[in-house]
């Protein structure tokens, strides 16, 4: 069964498929590009109270250079209101356990389970999770080449000669 369809940069990095100039030209035709915003604007429906983690998130979200583009404002939006809705849900949770009433805890439980659920598929859709980090791929011209120490010692001794 093949594996998972990889942009023609990805393939080009690894080195491992030889495709034509023809073949090159359609694959790069195919595929999506979306330019990389400055900015992340933010959805209109999102309230006021979760704004500002909102902007926080966006700009580490674009800082990591992952993909993340207008269209996951949604997305991004969704995760920050789940994880609103997650954190009062604990507290609610704690506050029914430390009056001993089972039944509202197991209600508050519930709720913080569905509310966690949200905002985790919404992180791993993001790239936000260790998980959903490690599946992404990266092409090998975009990563920084680490110096060898030999080679960089061979290369000072060639420059003193």
């Amino acid at each position: 069964m093949p594996g998972p369809r990889q942009k023609l940069s990805v393939l080009e990095g690894n080195g491992r498929k030889h495709l034509s100039k023809s073949e090159k030209a359609q694959r790069a035709a195919r595929e999506v590009d979306l330019p990389k915003p400055k900015t992340m604007r933010l959805p209109k429906w999102l309230p006021e109270e979760h704004r500002k983690e909102f902007r926080a998130l966006a700009k580490e979200l674009l800082a990591a250079d992952m993909g993340a583009a207008q269209l996951d404002r949604d997305t991004l939006g969704r995760y920050v209101v789940a994880q609103a809705q997650y954190a009062q849900a604990c507290k609610m949770a704690g506050e029914a356990l430390a009056a001993e009433n089972s039944v509202l805890a197991e209600k508050w439980t519930k709720i913080q389970d569905t509310c966690f659920k949200q905002a985790r598929a919404c992180a791993n859709d993001l790239g936000m999770t260790i998980t959903s980090r490690c599946r992404l791929v990266l092409p090998e011209g975009a990563r920084p080449k680490e110096k060898n120490p030999f080679e960089q010692m061979m290369e000072e001794r060639m420059a003193r000669a």
